[in-house]
């Protein structure tokens, strides 16, 4: 496992940035990816001072833009990465009447159509190689529904029914598909309650290296009695 090179979406910051730090201390090469440049550049230094045996790159780039996908793809490949994270994301909590065109576009977009467009690329590499893993970075709300999160369940749902349909192909190549279902992770200064992102990474590696389980639900609400 220590070879398999690891492309992982959204890793400027929050959760993104805790798994390029997870699987980098279990001595993954780390292809970090995200809009914030200086960001980007500062999480591989502080990578690459805890783990001097990896290798560590930065790819900057808008992946609602079909020229940084194909981009961003041809530097992975190049790469011989065998593990995509879909971890970028958009939350909403708005009024439908409230919300232009364009925002609904971008959450689809960067929700729904980005880790499909991705996965499609990524398995036909992986289809060569003879093996991979797509780890699609969900939500609780792929699995229920919020009041004034319309757009966002639906690109979560959608997103959930992909990833269980496109298992059903991919399982048969070698190719391995997992979901990640958490609740709240505190990946915003202003979020007071939810779980660690370091916490919630450190669960999706172990799934990943040392269980066969394709699917992780992460609920740290309280119990209703």
């Amino acid at each position: 496992m220590k070879n398999n090179n690891v492309l992982i979406t959204g890793s400027s910051k929050g959760l993104g940035k805790e798994l390029a730090h997870v699987f980098a201390s279990n001595g993954h090469d780390i292809i970090l990816h995200g809009r914030d440049k200086e960001n980007l550049k500062q999480i591989k230094q502080n990578i690459l001072k805890k783990n001097k045996k990896i290798k560590c790159y930065v790819f900057e780039g808008d992946l609602r833009l079909q020229k940084s996908l194909g981009n961003l793809y041809e530097f992975a490949k190049a790469k011989q990465t065998t593990i995509l994270i879909n971890n970028a994301g958009i939350g909403s909590q708005m009024n439908l009447e409230n919300m232009e065109d364009n925002e609904i576009e971008d959450i689809l977009t960067t929700n729904l159509n980005v880790p499909i467009k991705l996965t499609k690329k990524f398995y036909k590499l992986f289809l060569e190689l003879g093996k991979g893993t797509i780890i699609n970075i969900n939500s609780i709300l792929g699995l229920e529904i919020g009041e004034y999160k319309s757009i966002y369940c639906a690109s979560k749902w959608g997103l959930k029914g992909f990833t269980d349909a496109f298992r059903l192909e991919a399982q048969k190549n070698n190719v391995r598909i997992i979901g990640i279902y958490p609740t709240r992770v505190k990946t915003k200064p202003e979020y007071n309650y939810g779980m660690e992102p370091s916490t919630v990474a450190r669960k999706i590696y172990d799934l990943y290296a040392n269980t066969n389980l394709n699917e992780l639900i992460l609920d740290n609400r309280p119990k209703k009695r």
